[in-house]
């Protein structure tokens, strides 16, 4: 039997559910299929695990900043919460389709043409489609390499390891590192390269790793792992340089490959690259009915859960629109959810001082003002980027334990284009992170 729909999205992950949300409140018959986890890697392997972690490394942190001695970190009960709270939001992921009519269906899906995909013996036809499918992890193929686990199973491993050897040193790696070593554990970070954090300030990201040294995280440059061992004190990890160390585990953090070969693309007149499903600025496959968002997609884009959001929701706008527009993207916001944070908006300081005719760096030391002594924050610091010829500011970076909550403030700023004189007649409660904009905002 075959059942009909306006739109069909294959993926129940964020990306999936902001196409989903928007075409049903168009008036559109919608139907989403997922395969594994409902809330995608993000809710089930990714920011959301991995921010309960965080809450409870940063509140030991803030503990032990302030009384100088500490009880070690309840693991175990940190994990059950953490488990609580995802089964609760994939829970709540499912319903939210549900209550807004949305039919939905587990299973893996396949096309059959351009507009019929079959999942669980089902045949289900639309109009339109969207893949939503996202990405998995990149396969380490050395001896040994079925002991390396993928980093979304540390967010969901029950019993920490002591010691813990990653490989990549991005936006995952140093998350995994700062919860790591302020829960007890030695951390190893292995790049193949001299580049950490790429796309941050070299500086700011030095303050981090210098912060994380003093926390047992140790960073090799220039080497690769070559093998794994098992022995009876752990696994031996033995690089392409001759070095060895023994550790409990080996997490990989090395990037993602678009999730797609077993859709079966080719029945469906789908074009692939290969960094994902090619796109056009409509986020339009090479089949003009079949779109593509998140991870999945090949776009110029960081591959994050707030672009795949957002992408998703302009699909299932663009599907109900007389007429459609390209995407545009608003400024983009990132942050290292380490310890201390990393965070940046915005025109980035690196282009910044690869382009001193056109922009200036003003530093700002952060580290005695109220906000961020009272939590012994001494790394904090914050690098604003300004138009030299417009005299706005366009870009910001900044590190401290809340540099996400402050980047955010700053990209209100800078989004909305607040001047000086607007955001002084804007009262916040004071003495807060809020209220130092107004030193900041000048």
């Amino acid at each position: 039997m075959t059942q009909k729909f306006d739109t069909l999205v294959i993926g129940g992950g964020v990306g999936g559910a902001g196409a989903a949300m928007r075409a049903v409140t168009h008036g559109q018959s919608v139907a989403v299929i997922e395969q594994r986890d409902w809330g995608g890697t993000t809710v089930a392997r990714g920011s959301t695990p991995k921010k309960v972690l965080l809450a409870g490394v940063e509140a030991h942190r803030s503990y032990r900043a302030q009384n100088g001695s500490v009880p070690p970190i309840n693991w175990a009960r940190l994990a059950g919460h953490r488990d609580a709270v995802v089964s609760q939001t994939q829970e709540n992921f499912k319903a939210r389709f549900q209550t807004a009519g949305i039919t939905t269906f587990e299973g893996h899906a396949e096309f059959v043409s351009d507009r019929k995909v079959r999942v669980n013996g089902d045949v289900l036809e639309a109009n339109d489609i969207v893949i939503a499918t996202g990405a998995r992890p990149r396969e380490i193929t050395i001896p040994g390499g079925q002991f390396i686990q993928h980093s979304g199973s540390f967010f969901r491993c029950h019993q920490l390891p002591k010691r813990l050897t990653i490989l990549g040193a991005g936006v995952i790696a140093f998350a995994i590192a700062g919860i790591a070593s302020e829960a007890g554990a030695t951390v190893t970070l292995v790049q193949h390269n001299h580049v950490a954090l790429r796309g941050f300030d070299r500086e700011l990201g030095e303050k981090l790793i210098v912060s994380l040294a003093e926390q047992n995280v140790h960073l090799i440059y220039e080497d690769e792992l070559a093998s794994v061992e098992q022995q009876p004190t752990g696994l031996q990890v033995t690089t392409k340089r001759g070095a060895k160390w023994s550790t409990d585990a080996v997490y990989t953090a090395m990037g993602r490959l678009a999730n797609v070969e077993d859709l079966n693309l080719s029945a469906a007149k789908v074009a692939m690259t290969p960094e994902g499903i090619r796109v056009d600025d409509y986020l339009q496959t090479s089949n003009p009915h079949i779109y593509a968002v998140g991870d999945c997609a090949k776009t110029p884009t960081p591959n994050l859960a707030n672009y795949a959001i957002y992408q998703g929701k302009y699909v299932g706008d663009l599907l109900n629109a007389t007429q459609g527009f390209p995407i545009r993207y608003p400024l983009q916001a990132s942050a290292v959810f380490s310890l201390p944070q990393l965070a940046q908006v915005g025109v980035g300081v690196t282009a910044a001082r690869q382009n001193p005719r056109k922009f200036a760096l003003q530093a700002i030391d952060l580290s005695r003002w109220l906000t961020y002594q009272r939590s012994y924050d001494q790394e904090a610091e914050l690098l604003l980027v300004i138009n030299r010829q417009s005299g706005q500011v366009v870009g910001a970076e900044a590190i401290s334990y809340q540099a996400d909550v402050l980047i955010n403030y700053l990209a209100v700023l800078i989004q909305q284009h607040i001047t000086p004189e607007q955001l002084h007649d804007t009262f916040f409660a004071y003495p807060s992170a809020a209220a130092d904009l107004y030193g900041i905002w000048t």
